[in-house]
């Protein structure tokens, strides 16, 4: 069953600190077996690509949606929800 956030990312992903912040997220991310979507701004990229995730503009603010399906979609979402909310 895949579950769904919706969330507001935090400061810490406007431009100074966007990159550290997706950085950081998208690490976490590749720890999960589950397959994981981010979608902001009428876009949707692969949580696990660094660059799929920059193309998505995330910056303080943004309402995103994650997606998770799969054998451990709980606990990725408790890693990464937080992870966006902070940045």
């Amino acid at each position: 069953m895949a579950t769904v956030e919706d969330v507001e990312a935090g400061s810490g992903w406007n431009r100074n600190g966007s990159d550290a912040a997706r950085k950081v997220f998208v690490n976490v991310a590749r720890r999960f077996e589950s397959d994981i979507l981010l979608v902001a701004n009428g876009r949707r990229g692969n949580a696990k690509d660094g660059m799929a995730i920059d193309a998505l503009r995330v910056r303080g603010g943004t309402t995103a949606q994650v997606l998770v399906a799969g054998p451990d979609e709980e606990a990725a979402l408790h890693a990464l929800l937080p992870l966006l909310q902070q940045g």
